[in-house]
């Protein structure tokens, strides 16, 4: 690589800096959101407050940093990394190519770096905002925002008629300022028509092949058309990941930043802020008021809302392209999908239960107290004690505390009023974090393992969550989350259900009477006794770890939780397969080959010789009745899906996902993706879900429908160029991952030619043959020859490359493929493959047949099934 180093000339060091780095960002006249009032703005502590962590933190301070309460117990403030430019970290950003769009959305589900914000929008929106925002003059503001309707339909004329013309590339600016140009009103200034050109040609406006949201709708219904865009902020560290996953579309390349490129970044993301969520018609069959609703395939949609996008804000130290950020913003994103709908609507129920209170409450008290005394002494010394904080140590202390009230039962009905309203603020009108407009409390809290997760995706000052999160010690995740669940249960039911239940029993008449097993009821209330709808409202938890806090270290803190089945707990495992935070380490959860920088392969080991623990799989029995996913962003569909789904469980739910970690894999920063599919589609760790509502066996609950060829041992990949097809085993993922380079040697064609093929070898191999070491007996059938086994890998022209395996990675490919065959039968699976090995090892074990003779009959004839199944398609 050295050829590639290139001597970068410069100036003299000494120097004065003039540069900002920045160039000219087009202003606007938008309003602060932070400006907006909000509840729970005053009254806070300084050690609270932005400022505060602003002063000490991000004020160039380096190394001379205060000895504070702040530094002393480890706090941050939340959502810091929004503004954490990444802008001196990349060399090359993304561009986007308009006229090539189709809205796909994989370029934005891929994303680690929450950077592609994106948005479909009415014509006269973008107009209006353009407009009212960056029009100076007064009078030409107030001409052309009455011009607007006859602009749009002009506009939408135009794009009609250049939206069948595959070649044209006409922008959307270009249509809209010869539009503009063409009105007759001399209050419109020259330089009010600069303004918005200038404006206008910062912002990646889609059309031509955005069907779905213009040319459909607009056929479908004139003047319902509009307008798709992808932003590029400046949180984007330049993995590619996103021009990886546009593929054959070309709408994005990589090209390198300037000051000129970054001054039109901000000033379009500028406009987007002043634009608003994008309106449900634009989301198709996506419903945002009911997400879990939705099909898989429409998921990827809710990206689209900036109120849902911006519920993870990375802004943080992770590696460029870390395969674990993007899997960390999609349960962000979707549980803020999924949640900020129900408190709104609880926010809206309890205001106006409030309110109906206020003018009822007392005289259905007064006729309680007339008619059923009894009920009436129960009930108020229930509303003192829970909701008037008159509740003792002792039944005897909390009758000695009501004694002490001296109040009217008006009294008792305003405190009832106050707590509804104040759930209902809380769920509503609470400003969680500073600088963002007011939109209740935070849906969700996570607890972390220590990890990639924490020491780099959460790296102070720059916090990428902007809801509470707490980082433990290595194995204490799992635990600290299970507890924010039974606080989150207990404070959930005194200050929201219970209130709310008093409430409906006041609004309701009292139709039964209130005894004291009621009020032992409501005393001792739990979630064992909510509705479902009650369920489903609690705040969220979600424990996060990698595979070593989780997988080994932890798996007994994930055990115990797994086991208390909370109905608000999700655990995430990103399964590295290493300690990556730590140097490259094995854990349980590594694959079998090991040779990871802290456990080398050669001569006196072969690397890890114990199996990978599957801990998603171990969770599937003993373990009571989890919601169990082995997901990852190879499928984000079915991703999504399982989290909204684990979410709406009442039940913990369990999620283990394949992450790369691009240094100690070795890989690309752009393969993240690309590597979850690769793992997936090799048998490796395998898609599958278990939904324990679908029913009591595992043939109805579990499903592993999500993996290619799902009947067979192997997926059969199609060779590149349109060359047939080739069997895709462990050792082809293996190959692109650089972290395997121990367990296999590139070798021309000439050296394999007295070498036995993978897939030949491994039909001699039985599982309990490597138990029972018979695979290094030289006159056992499953005797594997250290470096004497080959297979085929095809390079991106369709030719082939050769690769000799070592032993272990032979084992690895079996070892995998038993693995998959347990999971298969757990769904009633019949695998021919195995039926078929059997058959041959019985006549192998029987000398009926010999090794030598089943290797001749396929190097004479080839093999019938690769025949076979070369002449159909996948």
């Amino acid at each position: 690589g050295l050829n590639n180093v290139i001597k970068v000339k410069h100036g003299n060091v000494d120097a004065k800096d003039t540069s900002s780095f920045i160039g000219n960002i087009i202003s606007h006249c938008a309003i602060d959101l932070s400006s907006v009032p909000g509840n729970g703005d005053n009254g806070k502590s300084p050690l609270f407050k932005m400022s505060t962590f602003d002063k000490e933190f991000r004020s160039g301070l380096g190394y001379n940093q205060p000895s504070s309460p702040l530094a002393s117990v480890g706090m941050m403030a939340s959502a810091t990394g929004a503004t954490a430019s990444k802008y001196v970290a990349r060399r090359e950003i993304p561009i986007l190519i308009e006229e090539n769009c189709t809205q796909c959305m994989d370029c934005i589900t891929v994303c680690p770096d929450t950077a592609l914000p994106n948005t479909a929008q009415d014509i006269s929106a973008i107009l209006s905002t353009a407009i009212s925002k960056y029009v100076s003059d007064e009078n030409a503001r107030k001409v052309l925002l009455s011009k607007v309707p006859e602009l749009d339909k002009n506009c939408r004329a135009k794009m009609l008629e250049l939206v069948v013309d595959a070649d044209d590339k006409t922008r959307f600016k270009d249509i809209a300022i010869d539009e503009i140009k063409k009105l007759d009103d001399k209050a419109i200034t020259d330089e009010s028509v600069n303004q918005l050109d200038a404006i206008l040609d910062t912002l990646p406006v889609i059309y031509k092949k955005s069907k779905a949201i213009f040319l459909t709708k607009e056929k479908k219904e004139a003047g319902s058309g509009g307008l798709f865009s992808i932003f590029v902020n400046d949180l984007c560290k330049g993995c590619a990941a996103c021009v990886e996953a546009c593929g054959d579309h070309n709408a994005l390349k990589m090209i390198p930043e300037t000051e000129e490129l970054n001054a039109q970044y901000h000033s379009a993301n500028t406009f987007l802020k002043q634009l608003g969520d994008t309106p449900q018609k634009y989301l198709g069959i996506f419903n945002s008021q009911s997400p879990q609703e939705a099909k898989a395939a429409a998921l990827k949609f809710h990206l689209m809302m900036q109120s849902k996008y911006n519920a993870f804000l990375s802004g943080d130290g992770a590696c460029a392209g870390c395969g674990e950020k993007s899997v960390l913003r999609s349960v962000s994103t979707l549980t803020e999908t999924l949640m900020r709908p129900i408190f709104h609507a609880k926010a809206e129920r309890m205001s106006a239960k409030a309110e109906q209170l206020s003018q009822t409450g007392l005289e259905t008290l007064n006729n309680l107290k007339t008619k059923d005394e009894d009920s009436y002494k129960i009930f108020k010394k229930s509303i003192l004690h829970l909701l008037m904080g008159y509740g003792g140590e002792s039944s005897e202390d909390t009758e000695q505390n009501i004694l002490e009230f001296k109040g009217d039962d008006k009294k008792l009905i305003d405190a009832l009023v106050i707590v509804l309203k104040q759930d209902a603020s809380d769920h509503k009108e609470l400003r969680a974090i500073e600088g963002m407009a007011p939109n209740g409390m935070s849906v969700m809290a996570m607890s972390a393992n220590t990890g990639c997760n924490t020491v780099y995706g959460s790296t102070p000052p720059n916090n990428p969550h902007p809801y509470p999160w707490m980082n433990s010690l290595f194995q204490d995740g799992a635990t600290i989350g299970w507890l924010f669940g039974e606080s989150f249960i207990k404070d959930h039911s005194r200050r929201s259900v219970i209130p709310e239940r008093f409430a409906d029993m006041l609004l309701n008449g009292f139709s039964n009477k209130f005894t004291e097993d009621d009020y032992f009821f409501y005393t001792h209330f739990s979630d064992i006794y909510m509705t479902e709808d009650e369920i489903l409202e609690l705040p969220k938890v979600w424990a996060i770890g990698g595979d070593g806090g989780m997988g080994d270290i932890g798996f007994q803190n994930v055990s115990k939780a797994v086991l208390q089945n909370r109905p608000n707990v999700q655990i995430l495992m990103l399964d590295t397969q290493v300690y990556s935070n730590t140097g490259g380490q094995n854990s349980d959860s590594s694959v079998m080959t090991g040779g990871f920088d802290m456990n080398q392969a050669g001569v006196a080991s072969e690397g890890k010789l114990t199996e990978k623990k599957s801990v998603a799989e171990s969770f599937l029995g003993g373990h009571g009745s989890p919601f169990v996913a082995q997901v990852s962003m190879a499928n984000s569909a079915t991703l999504y899906k399982s989290i909204l789904d684990g979410l709406c469980y009442r039940g913990t739910a369990f999620f283990q996902a394949f992450t790369t970690c691009q240094p100690e894999h070795g890989v690309p920063d752009y393969a993240a993706t690309e590597q979850a599919q690769k793992v997936r589609d090799s048998r490796t760790m395998p898609e599958f879900v278990f939904n324990p509502e679908l029913g009591e066996t595992y043939a109805e609950a579990l499903s592993i429908k999500g993996n290619p060829l799902s009947k067979d041992d192997w997926y059969l990949k199609k060779i590149p160029g349109g060359g047939g097809k080739f069997t895709y085993t462990v050792a082809h993922w293996a190959f692109s991952e650089a972290r395997f380079r121990l367990h296999h040697k590139k070798v021309k064609e000439d050296k394999v030619k007295d070498l036995i093929r993978l897939e030949d070898m491994i039909k001699f191999i039985m599982m309990d043959d490597i138990t029972h070491r018979r695979h290094i007996d030289k006159n056992h059938r499953s005797f594997i020859p250290d470096w004497g086994v080959y297979t085929i890998d095809y390079a991106d022209d369709g030719s082939p490359v050769y690769h000799i395996l070592s032993r272990q990675m032979v084992i690895f490919n079996v070892e995998r493929r038993k693995a998959w065959r347990i999971l298969q039968s757990k769904v009633g699976t019949i695998n021919k493959d195995y039926q078929e090995q059997k058959e041959l090892l019985k006549k192998i074990d029987s000398g009926e047949l010999t090794v030598d003779e089943f290797l001749n009959n396929i190097q004479e004839n080839g093999s019938a099934k690769e025949e076979q199944l070369e002449k159909e398609t996948v």
